[in-house]
């Protein structure tokens, strides 16, 4: 019976030291996850943009999205690497795996995957109980905000990612956020997820609200749209900046980018009703 008892306490302190602990997240929404559900302090490497929460910007820079210093990497010798695989190249996703590293992919498309990812990160990390507590938050919020505002009438929205060329979004991910906020992107249908547009095309779209995430010091300079008057956004005085790193980040935090899209879009909803 006592050896029994030996091996199944073994066993339990194998499992436990299995977790792993020390951690490279090579993805700025990576990091948010980790953070939020209490593993952020097993991060020993990370990426340039990972700066959110403040304390990320102290973790050691080993690379960007497309580049990896492999040599600081196996001096580093991490127990997994995070990653969100639509943010790092496949080259280096593919030399990460050759050299016997244990990967951990938070890539989602969907707004419901968060809490999946969240609940999977507190598993392999040994932080179950607060990554349940946080995706339980997580699709509380969400479902609240599409109650809301998902039914309301429909404002139709410009998404202008980059002045230029001007280019906006038609992934299922922005789509899923603006539809959510009762909007209707009018670029959805796109053949490309982030299709090169022109000017007329925006005019003969006549959106009635046009939104441009801005990205850090990254100009999000303006297209003169007041030169279109006949464009609804123009006339009503519907054009707004966001924080492009809360809808474009797939952590957390995307719920607070929706939050205020959502407002916009009922702000512009509630000027046409009013007038």
């Amino acid at each position: 019976m006592k050896t029994i008892w030996i091996i199944l306490l073994g066993l339990l302190s194998y499992s436990v030291v299995a977790k792993p602990q020390r951690l490279v997240a090579l993805s700025p929404s990576s990091v948010e996850m980790l953070f939020v559900i209490g593993a952020g302090d097993g991060i020993i490497g990370t990426v340039a943009y990972a700066d959110y929460p403040e304390v990320a910007k102290q973790i050691p820079r080993i690379g960007r999205h497309d580049f990896l210093d492999f040599e600081a990497m196996l001096l580093l010798n991490p127990d997994a690497v995070v990653l969100d695989s639509t943010s790092v190249s496949q080259l280096l996703t593919n030399r990460l795996q050759a050299l016997g590293f244990k990967l951990i992919d938070t890539r989602v498309t969907e707004l419901e995957q968060i809490p999946q990812r969240l609940l999977q990160l507190g598993s392999q990390t040994g932080h179950e109980e607060q990554a349940s507590r946080v995706a339980r938050e997580f699709s509380q919020t969400l479902a609240a905000l599409k109650r809301q505002y998902q039914h309301l009438a429909v404002v139709d929205v410009f998404l202008q990612i980059w002045p230029e060329p001007l280019t906006t979004s038609a992934s299922s991910w922005m789509n899923e956020i603006i539809q959510g906020c009762g909007g209707n992107n009018v670029f959805a249908n796109s053949v490309n997820e982030y299709p090169q547009v022109s000017v007329e095309q925006v005019l003969a779209r006549l959106p009635e609200v046009i939104i441009k995430p801005v990205h850090g010091d990254r100009s999000q300079a303006d297209t003169k749209w007041q030169a279109w008057p006949e464009i609804p956004a123009v006339a009503n005085h519907q054009i707004v900046n966001i924080d492009g790193d809360l809808i474009y980040r797939t952590g957390p935090r995307v719920l607070q980018g929706m939050t205020q899209i959502c407002e916009i879009i009922d702000a512009a909803r509630r000027q046409l009703q009013h007038d």
